[in-house]
């Protein structure tokens, strides 16, 4: 074959190799490195990842969801291996828990899931018989846990992150996710598998949020997180604790040394963003941990999402009160600031806002409830209402002539305030 047509076979070929890649990739099932054999590709994979070398690796590899399963972990630590691809990984998050933190149920309560329901339904219509054994489903949920467990605490976890978070040379991103979704589940290393062995969706909208036993998973997978961190050396800009159902972690719950703590503020130390959610039932143990995680991050720190305990917008829960909001923490860069889920003094916000306002922009309140600094055990005054009213106006008032800022968006007011539900204010 002659030079010319050698070129433009090479040519056609890469061309095609490119497009399978953008197709695989369009469908998410490079994220599952099973279903395309990226090392049987290798001689021209680094032709085809550059093909179009803004589109494929910006979409596909720049975000990466892991399982904490030992198959999700092997996956991610192959897809660090590969050429082309381990440079361009810039946010890596862990999925903490699944089967809504149920690690342990009984046979009887696993029957009555719903997902477990429409399993079953199917099964039946497909083998046209009534006779399914549901046993079989429940064995697997055993063994899944079995394994989830093992990952969530073995050493080899450790192991296997520290390495990937090394080979992911330009990674600034590290934090938990939710559970994945219908829509979402295939774009997560090893939930693919994991559903082949299970036989059935493992989706639990309509269920119940036991967020304490969730919350144990969270504090697990955090503390694997750290301890991976601190073993890479790795520095990262972003770091979030929860997904968008916002379970929280419990810092005073991380299984850390003292040093190994110390060694971990020292990675989050040039960090912009974090989204933090607090386990309420946590706060009393180690409470001088969240101050020095936010005064480790005080002076790069530009975004802010901070709550406490779980949030899900089926499952009403009351504000958590605190008394201090960030008392004495130096910041110097804070731009934007979100907070959900707390009662606290109208003084004590008005303190931490006027604190940070030479550089605060952005300021969204969800949830918050503001209470007169009195003792919880006192009775409730008799004109609540007009109270409530009162130190809302002064919020606002607060923010017109004491803030410069661009944004305030307001989520969840009171009912006594006669404002839609949300509102987004250009200042």
């Amino acid at each position: 074959m002659g030079g010319g047509q050698s070129s433009e076979l090479s040519y056609f070929f890469n061309k095609l190799i490119a497009h399978v890649l953008r197709w695989s990739i369009g469908d998410r099932n490079l994220h599952t490195p099973g279903n395309t054999r990226l090392a049987c590709a290798s001689t021209d994979l680094s032709v085809a990842l550059h093909y179009n070398g803004r589109y494929l690796p910006t979409r596909t590899f720049r975000s990466i969801c892991v399982l904490l399963t030992t198959d999700g972990l092997h996956r991610l630590s192959e897809l660090s291996m590969q050429e082309g691809i381990c440079e361009h990984v810039e946010s890596l998050t862990v999925v903490p828990e699944l089967f809504n933190g149920e690690y342990n149920a009984p046979y009887s309560t696993l029957s009555r899931w719903d997902c477990i329901q429409g399993a079953w339904g199917t099964s039946q219509q497909e083998q046209d018989s009534e006779q399914v054994d549901g046993k079989a489903y429940y064995a697997v949920y055993k063994a899944a846990m079995a394994d989830h467990q093992h990952a969530l605490t073995s050493a080899t976890s450790i192991i296997l992150l520290q390495d990937c978070l090394r080979r992911f040379v330009n990674l600034s991103s590290v934090g938990l996710q939710d559970c994945p979704t219908a829509g979402t589940g295939d774009t997560c290393l090893g939930w693919r598998r994991l559903r082949a062995q299970l036989g059935f969706y493992p989706d639990f909208e309509r269920e119940r949020f036991p967020h304490k036993q969730i919350a144990r998973e969270h504090d697990l997978a955090f503390s694997l997180l750290a301890e991976a961190l601190i073993a890479s050396g790795r520095k990262v800009k972003r770091l979030s604790t929860c997904g968008s159902h916002s379970y929280g972690v419990g810092l005073g719950r991380m299984q850390l040394t003292p040093e190994a703590w110390a060694s971990f503020l020292s990675c989050l130390k040039g960090l912009s963003h974090l989204h933090f959610c607090h386990e309420s039932s946590a706060i009393s143990s180690h409470p001088e941990r969240l101050c020095e995680l936010l005064a480790a991050v005080a002076p790069s720190l530009e975004t802010l999402r901070y709550q406490i305990g779980p949030y899900t917008s089926s499952i009403y829960r009351e504000p958590f009160r605190v008394r201090e909001l960030f008392q004495g923490i130096p910041f110097q860069r804070l731009q934007t600031v979100r907070l959900r889920l707390i009662e606290l003094p109208m003084d004590t916000l008005e303190q931490f806002l006027r604190a940070v306002s030479p550089t605060l922009q952005i300021l969204t309140v969800r949830a918050i409830s503001l209470a007169e600094p009195d003792d919880p055990s006192d009775p409730l005054p008799q004109d609540m209402e007009e109270q409530t009213k009162h130190h809302w106006w002064r919020l606002l008032e607060f923010i017109r002539d004491e803030l410069n800022l661009q944004f305030f968006v307001l989520r969840k007011p009171p009912p006594c305030i006669t404002i839609p539900c949300s509102v987004t204010i250009f200042c």
